[in-house]
């Protein structure tokens, strides 16, 4: 199992049901989500502003981290435009 899949049960699904009771307990669910993805792209960003940093081991994550960013994003613009 993966670190996703783990997340995943432990948040609980978010997809809307149609049923009132179980999407409340969505709602939840999502506010989790919310709060996770933040976080993680929090660490993120962080990471990503040592990009220039000129020890080498620095600049490779903050470069990594700064194309992660970039790929999100590139990969929310496409979804949500659509």
């Amino acid at each position: 199992m993966t670190i996703y899949e783990i997340v995943k049960k432990l948040i609980g699904n978010i997809e809307p049901y149609g049923d009132t009771d179980i999407d409340e307990e969505r709602k939840d669910n999502l506010k989790e989500h919310e709060i996770l993805t933040y976080g993680l792209i929090r660490d993120l960003i962080e990471t990503a502003k040592l990009k220039d940093r000129p020890e080498y081991s620095i600049h490779e994550l903050g470069h990594d981290a700064y194309n992660i960013l970039w790929e999100i994003k590139e990969t929310i613009d496409n979804e949500i435009d659509n």
